[in-house]
């Protein structure tokens, strides 16, 4: 089972989203019809990463990215972007989707597990208890992010256990 290990909440400053886009459905989603894996093996299978590891002045992290954005409340369509934060003046390569990212005070949970699945799928739920419990607010139609930070998520600990990295966009209550 998961657990949240750490949480703060920080100022992330402008940034630029650069990656691959899916248009998904979040009601499709819940019924199990998760494309999200297929999708990050396309991505590394066309390599999409290549192209923007390659600007290293313009990288803000160097965490690859999960990132639910532009909601559609009326049928719960959603983009899930599989990219790299960057800063001003990257290249975007043709193909890419690209948003610009405003400066926002985001919640950030660290999230522990041994179990993929389960830690990608408690994560926004363990993070948004949170965020209420420490006196804040969800901007929730904003996004939403899975970083994955190196080595804490792609090398497990001695227990095995990984670490994800998931932001929440926040306010003031």
């Amino acid at each position: 089972m998961s657990e949240l290990i750490k949480f703060e909440v920080k100022k992330l400053p402008s940034i630029k989203l650069v990656g691959k886009e899916l248009r998904y459905n979040m009601e499709a989603h819940m019924k199990g019809d998760n494309r999200i894996p297929a999708f990050w093996d396309k991505c590394f299978t066309d390599e999409i990463f290549l192209l923007l590891e390659k600007q290293t002045d313009f990288i803000y992290d160097s965490a690859y990215v999960g990132v639910m954005i532009d909601w559609d409340n009326e049928d719960g369509d959603f983009s899930y972007i599989v990219g790299m934060l960057m800063k001003d003046g990257v290249s975007v390569p043709e193909g890419y989707y690209y948003k610009d990212i405003e400066e926002t005070d985001v919640a950030i949970g660290w999230i522990k597990g041994t179990n993929t699945a389960d830690v990608c799928s408690s994560a926004h739920s363990l993070t948004e208890q949170a965020i209420k419990e420490n006196g804040y607010k969800c901007d929730k139609m904003k996004w939403c992010m899975e970083l994955y930070n190196c080595p804490r998520y792609t090398t497990p600990d001695e227990n095995g256990d990984i670490t994800l990295d998931y932001y929440i966009p926040v306010n003031d209550n």
